[in-house]
């Protein structure tokens, strides 16, 4: 199941929508909902009334003349007629809708019986609920034919009574006599009339035990699963419709009309030395600005900022990370580089506006400046920065706040000379589009889409290398970096702004 693929703005189709694959990112969750209901159904089966039930089939000889079809449907219904099902509950000491509600008589669709079937809490009053009903029906066939007991009884005592009179001195002209004759003629014909009534049941069975019939916990079971399945499926699918997230990194990246340069097809997570790698392939020589933008807050971590700028300036020398964006996590993370030791920095680098750092394998430098995010929004608000400080190292990483916080984020990116735009599984599609529809400028200028699970980069190699020379280096090295790093001199943990062009606040 699949729905048809969207165009953008811009003429690409984007990937058709597809329920399996919605499906899969969130099977767990679907799991864990069908185990619930099928939970539920197997405990509301336990704790359910049993039933039983038992039935009884009435044959009937019938005229061969006769609508057989018309005359089942008549037997049938006359055996569950409201009469019938009155002189039952006087009969069994219920309730008539306890009888209405366990009693029912179905027509054969190619023989001449129907059959009155009785549920009940147990097997005995299942029997005893159908032999009632098929000895009513009986009664009821002799009463309307006219032949029932107490009309016959009615009609000998009235005949009784003017037979006494007949003939006497209250009957001179011989009229009590005929009234006589005639009320005997009507018993007679009642008398013929009972004898006959039920001459069409050809054969009433005795009641067939069909056991207990309910609660199948198996069933019930199985049910309830399907159901979870159904319920979980339309709750995934419809959220998905009015919250949807690109659901693999081509569909982002067709989203922003920008290469994939990682986040592919495969089971393992990309590592910080490849991201460097692709985006050194993605980039110009001439390019000294790249803006790291993530899609939403949380896609790109401190720990892969930091993981991709020390890989970088083990290559390329001395990487500055100008933080614009809202958080400042990221020199946290940097504090646990080793200080720098190179006394070929740019002055600047030694100021205590600047945090400097030794790359991952000691072969470069990374160098911190948090600048205020509302000074970065500003068009140009980086260009004093980055005209004293960009010439001094080989590449500048531009944190920008997310793609959510358009424009924000437009103003930002626009002032570096390539973005690279971080995804993840939780990134909407809609904002994504936002982008090309509504910030072209910003748009050329992404010239590759990293995607991933958030935190899910493994490190690099080269970091995870250095660290383990860091512990084995001797102290004295390390004295001399906190001499370099007037940040790590003071301690501060908590510092608000290392923004050069700011004041600092310590």
């Amino acid at each position: 199941m699949s729905s048809a693929g969207s165009q953008s703005s811009d003429g690409r189709n984007a990937p058709a929508l597809s329920l399996l694959r919605v499906l899969g990112r969130r099977w767990f969750h679907i799991v864990i909902a069908m185990v619930v209901c099928g939970v539920l159904g197997l405990a509301v089966s336990l704790i359910s009334t049993p039933t039983y039930q038992a039935s009884a089939r009435v044959f009937l000889t019938l005229d061969p003349n006769s609508d057989h079809t018309r005359t089942l449907e008549t037997q049938a219904e006359l055996a569950t007629s409201t009469q019938a099902i009155s002189d039952l509950a006087t009969r069994l000491r219920v309730s008539e809708s306890y009888i209405a509600a366990h009693l029912t008589a179905t027509p054969a669709a190619a023989a001449d019986y129907f059959t009155i079937t009785g549920t009940s809490n147990n097997q005995k009053k299942a029997d005893e609920l159908v032999i009632a009903a098929r000895d009513e029906y009986q009664a009821l066939l002799v009463t309307y034919s006219g032949g029932g007991q107490a009309r016959i009884d009615d009609l000998t005592a009235k005949q009784e009574a003017l037979q006494k009179e007949a003939n006497g001195p209250k009957d001179p002209s011989g009229a009590i006599a005929d009234a006589a004759n005639r009320l005997l003629d009507q018993i007679t014909t009642a008398e013929v009339a009972q004898a006959t009534a039920t001459s069409m049941i050809g054969l009433a069975e005795p009641p067939s035990e069909a056991g207990k019939i309910a609660p199948k916990p198996f069933t019930n079971l199985l049910i309830a699963m399907l159901v979870g399945l159904f319920l979980a499926v339309a709750f995934v699918w419809i959220r998905y419709l009015r919250r949807p997230t690109v659901l693999d990194g081509r569909a982002a990246a067709d989203a922003l009309g920008a290469p994939l340069i990682v986040g592919g097809s495969g089971p393992a997570a990309p590592s910080i030395d490849t991201i460097v790698s692709a985006m050194a392939a993605v980039l110009s020589p001439t390019v000294k600005v790249v803006s790291l933008t993530a899609a939403a807050q949380g896609d790109l971590t401190s720990d892969t900022v930091a993981g991709i700028a020390a890989s970088w300036s083990d290559d390329q020398g001395v990487v500055l990370v100008l933080d614009a964006s809202p958080s400042s996590d990221v020199r946290a993370v940097l504090e646990r580089l080793p200080p720098a030791t190179s006394g070929a920095l740019p002055r600047w680098a030694h100021e205590a506006t600047c945090m400097a750092r030794s790359s991952g394998g000691g072969r470069g430098h990374v160098l911190y400046n948090r600048v205020s995010p509302s000074r970065a929004s500003r068009p140009g608000g980086l260009a004093p920065i980055l005209a004293d400080r960009a010439r001094d190292v080989d590449l500048v990483l531009l944190l920008t706040p997310p793609l959510t916080d358009l424009p924000m984020t437009a103003a930002s990116a626009l002032q570096a000379d390539a973005v690279v735009v971080v995804t993840s599984a939780f990134t909407r599609t809609d904002e994504l589009a936002a982008v090309a529809r509504d910030w072209p400028a910003l748009s050329d200028r992404i010239v590759g889409v990293i995607h991933g699970d958030r935190g899910g980069f493994r490190p690099s190699t080269i970091a995870a290398e250095s660290r383990a020379a860091n512990r084995s280096s001797p102290s004295g090295s390390a004295d001399r970096g906190r001499d370099r790093d007037r940040d790590y001199d003071r301690g501060d943990a908590e510092v608000d702004s290392t923004d050069r062009f700011a004041r600092p606040r310590y």
